[in-house]
């Protein structure tokens, strides 16, 4: 590989999913906004509760607990709250983008025994965008990744007790990514511009399955697994660094897996508790690697994250035959190892705390609603950016979500 300037290592590679990842709503750049129900109690015990259409996006072998067509629609505001101090230059302030993420669900049992569905949601994303003052533009200036994953379902009801699910995943990714500086960099970028750009997109596929089990009349078992997805973002790179660079290229991208493991107890005719497990795989994102058409080198960046885990604690209080009530908690785990933290990638632990509810308006209507807290832990950060060392602190990390679902049962 040909010796390149060392501030390249911030460019096309490091800006491919890698610009402030903590300011999904989930660890890295997980998306776990569903459903407004799943909301409602920080998705705790997701695998094992099918109380719409929804239940798709978990465990495909939920859908056996319908028993009637349903349709289920959702949208989730997320707020994200972020300033970034970076030593020396002032504070970055608010800056992770607000997002607006649809969701939409239809099942429909068969016979008794099969029952299909397709749902339409995401799984990973982010938004992020530095103003000029904050004198990070060039190490991180905007990230956009959008990813939507189409998803047609089926289960099978094996016995009363015992049922399994499968389906395929046709995935969107789309992405827009820059690094610029807004001032000469002497001996690199003399009139200031873009470092690095890129505007990309590509389709990939994956499977999912789950089991669903009735391990006695007030639990509910349930057990889950989405597959990895490659992707190849392709586009054009425009630089006004290093000129060769101007050419079309992609970034290869794998999509971790992700296992979660469910339980549903039902203590009484009122009240039910729920509890998850979730894993997710993203050992696999352990480099960006980027390929130029025209044959010209481009460093390859490690990452080196490490599988995570999230945990969750909720329950679901019956009022009456119209009202619902919702209340969780959730620990999310980062991936981000303390000595691979940059500018680009802070990522932290954080706290969910999340209240909702349901109202059903005749019988065969019905809305959900669910409110999140999400709240991130400080983290430091010191980078050696071009021979130097650039030191920040991210001094508040915290997230607003708002989500609002209809369901319509045929």
């Amino acid at each position: 590989m040909s010796r390149t300037p060392r501030f390249t290592r911030t460019s096309l590679s490091v800006a491919v999913l890698a610009a402030l990842p903590m300011l999904a709503n989930a660890a890295g750049f997980q998306v776990n906004e569903h459903s407004a129900a799943g909301l409602g109690r920080a998705f705790a015990g997701e695998a094992a509760i099918a109380d719409d259409a929804s239940v798709i996006a978990r465990n495909a072998a939920g859908m056996s607990l319908l028993d009637s067509q349903v349709f289920t629609a959702a949208v989730s505001y997320i707020k994200p709250e972020v300033d970034v101090e970076l030593e020396g230059r002032g504070t970055a302030k608010n800056v992770a983008d607000e997002a607006v993420v649809p969701t939409f669900y239809y099942v429909r049992p068969i016979d008794e025994r099969w029952t299909v569905g397709i749902g339409g949601f995401s799984n990973f994303g982010l938004a992020t965008h530095y103003g000029n003052a904050s004198g990070i533009t060039p190490a991180a200036d905007e990230t956009e990744l959008t990813t939507y994953n189409l998803n047609p379902s089926v289960a099978y009801r094996v016995n009363d007790d015992l049922s399994v699910g499968f389906g395929v995943n046709f995935v969107y990714a789309d992405a827009t990514l820059t690094s610029s500086s807004a001032t000469p960099i002497p001996g690199f970028l003399p009139n200031g511009g873009d470092i690095s750009k890129l505007t990309g997109d590509d389709w990939g596929y994956g499977w999912n399955a789950g089991i669903l089990w009735q391990a006695t009349d007030a639990t509910r078992v349930g057990l889950s697994y989405r597959s990895e997805v490659k992707l190849k973002l392709e586009g054009k790179v425009s630089t006004d660094t290093v000129m060769p660079w101007n050419s079309k290229g992609s970034v290869d991208l794998t999509l971790p897996s992700i296992a979660e493991l469910s339980v549903h107890h039902q203590l009484n005719d009122k009240l039910a508790v729920h509890a998850s497990a979730v894993h997710t795989g993203w050992s696999s994102f352990d480099e960006l690697a980027t390929d130029l058409d025209n044959g010209q080198n481009f460093p390859t960046v490690k990452e080196e994250w490490k599988e995570s885990w999230r945990y969750a604690v909720g329950m679901t209080y019956q009022y009456n035959d119209q009202w619902t009530w919702r209340t969780g908690i959730a620990k999310d785990n980062s991936p981000v190892r303390n000595e691979h933290r940059t500018f680009r990638i802070p990522d932290a632990d954080r706290i969910w705390v999340s209240v909702g509810g349901s109202y059903k308006l005749d019988k065969a209507q019905s809305v959900d609603f669910g409110y999140a807290y999400l709240q991130g832990k400080k983290v430091d950060i010191d980078e050696d950016f071009m021979g130097s060392s650039m030191k920040a602190e991210v001094k508040s990390a915290d997230v607003h979500i708002l989500s609002l679902q209809y369901n319509y049962r045929f």
